[in-house]
């Protein structure tokens, strides 16, 4: 072989693996970057002389009712840096380590590239843009708020709900003029395209962030259930919490839990117990039949079969209010059979039960259960009417309309969640409708009194605030399930405070009274006190 062949024979060899060893340089620069990069934005094609890079998409805000962002809550700086000697100058003053030595390889392919800043530069060559994550880990209200997929559609709540609203095809983006090469044109600053408008614009709920907070650190007692609270003469939902909590950022980790983090407990369907029993009262009052009298002695025979009070050796002689203050069975019962089924079921239909209730555009609650009125010519259906069990479901928003009509004169609104639309800086505001009378104010008063003596002299001392004044009813309701041999319980406080004029109103729900490290009237009073500290209640 003589030496010029032998020559090319060493070259082409050489070749080859300079060749390779160039091929797993460069997969491994890719395979780096891909490691650090981010969903959220992205590199285009370039075409037409012009290069796109996409920060990400945009998507409307949810605020609170002071129009604190509920979602677009976290931001983030991002920088589009081109590759000129300044613009690297100024990216290694604030990026160390990996992340530079990322940002510096990439840049090698002459093409302007992203990345995420701890702080905005003013720099030749750097363009920042704020870039707004629509959810996190921590949404407040989250089962109310609702979570998107991918591709930033609403999937639940008001997410769903209002997606027309806050969807938008708008994105983050910054365009350069490039040569017929695809170059980067050398004096010719590139645009950036935020349309900010569709950030501020959105829905505006009814939840207050100060209070839902309260709810939220209060509701970590609960394994399973629910606390709402509402403005008593308006119906509005301040705060809005189902337990256990879900990341909305993580959603898919939940689908196969078995707590189903993804429920809104808030809004489905529980049995009751007692907390229904001021509806019976209720019932009584307006048919004047308030002077009741019945002795408690633990039980009682109804067709034949005994239905037993909670309190076995029973109560003694009880008249409304001492039976309402100590949850008393069989004065249930027995004024139940005084009023009639009619008067007790109207007066039910009068507070919506059993029917679903709209929150807002496209959220509503459960319809739960109410007996036929049919069912109740049984007086034992009808025993375990009066006391909130059998066929009884509702929801913990449902109760609100009890409650409140108590707490404000006998009327109520429809519990809402939103206040309005925000677009261009114009609220367009939600129709909360017009209050419906379920009593008369004087039997409001009369059931307030009672409530108040559930407190200081009935089954709910575990409920008393330390600050402010309060009413409110118990209950733990049977279920007919059990679990390790024990009945599983639903456990409920449903109140208002101050007693006397109140302002907001609040359910407690427990889905298993054996899962909570507190009961839903000391649930209740943290709840109370700590309102009235935030909002410098007085008496």
């Amino acid at each position: 072989m003589n030496d010029n062949a032998l020559f090319w024979r060493l070259y082409s060899r050489r070749s080859t693996a300079c060749f390779f060893v160039m091929t797993l340089l460069f997969l491994s620069c890719i395979l780096r970057v891909a490691a650090i990069s981010t969903a959220n934005y992205s590199e285009a094609a370039i075409g037409q002389n012009r290069l796109k890079i996409t920060v990400g998409k945009q998507r409307g805000t949810i605020y609170d009712c002071n129009m604190v962002p509920l979602t677009n809550r976290k931001k983030k700086i991002i920088a589009a840096v081109s590759p000129t000697p300044r613009a690297v100058a100024a990216i290694s003053s604030v990026l160390k380590g990996e992340e530079l030595q990322a940002v510096l390889e990439r840049l090698k392919s002459g093409k302007p590239v992203l990345t995420q800043l701890p702080e905005e530069i003013r720099c030749d060559g750097i363009i920042c843009a704020e870039f707004y994550e629509h959810s996190s880990a921590d949404t407040p209200a989250v089962h109310l708020i609702g979570y998107t997929d991918k591709d930033l559609k609403g999937v639940s709540g008001i997410e769903k709900a209002y997606n027309d609203i806050l969807g938008s095809d708008s994105e983050i983006y910054v365009m350069y003029e490039c040569d017929g090469k695809g170059k980067l044109l050398e004096g010719v600053a590139p645009e950036l395209y935020n349309d900010s408008s569709v950030i501020s614009g959105g829905v505006v709920s009814t939840i207050d962030i100060n209070i839902q907070s309260i709810a939220e650190k209060a509701a970590q007692h609960i394994k399973t259930g629910a606390v709402v609270i509402a403005e008593s003469a308006t119906g509005k939902i301040r705060a809005s919490v189902s337990r256990p909590y879900f990341d909305s950022t993580k959603t898919a980790e939940y689908l196969d839990s078995p707590d189903s983090p993804l429920v809104n407990r808030a809004i489905n369907a529980y049995n009751v117990g007692s907390v229904f029993k001021p509806c019976v009262a209720i019932a009584g009052i307006e048919s004047g039949k308030s002077a009741f009298l019945y002795k408690c002695t633990g039980s009682c025979e109804i067709i034949d079969r005994h239905f037993r009070c909670h309190k076995y050796d029973g109560h003694g002689y009880m008249n409304l209010k001492s039976a309402i203050a100590n949850s008393c069975n069989t004065y249930f019962y027995n004024f139940a059979f005084n009023i009639g089924k009619d008067a007790v079921y109207n007066t039910a239909c009068a507070l919506r039960f059993g029917k679903s209730l709209p929150l807002c555009d496209g959220i509503s609650t459960s319809e739960g259960s109410l007996p036929e009125l049919s069912s109740l010519e049984n007086i034992a259906y009808l025993a375990n009417f009066s006391i909130g069990q059998g066929e009884l479901l509702l929801s913990p928003v449902s109760l609100l309309t009890l409650y409140s009509a108590i707490a404000s004169d006998g009327t109520y609104y429809i519990p809402s969640a939103v206040e309005g639309t925000l677009k261009n800086g114009k609220l367009q505001k939600y129709d909360i409708g017009k209050p419906t009378r379920a009593a008369r104010s004087e039997t409001a008063a009369i059931l307030r009194e009672a409530l108040k003596a559930v407190l200081t002299e009935g089954t709910g001392e575990s409920a008393v605030p330390k600050n402010i004044s309060a009413a409110g009813k118990t209950a733990t309701a049977q279920t007919g399930k059990y679990e390790n041999g024990a009945e599983i319980c639903q456990g409920w406080f449903c109140g208002f405070f101050p007693a006397d004029k109140p302002e907001y109103t609040v359910v407690v729900f427990s889905e298993n009274t054996q899962k909570q490290d507190r009961s839903c009237g000391e649930i209740f009073a943290y709840i109370a006190d700590s309102i009235a500290e935030l909002k410098n209640m007085k008496e």
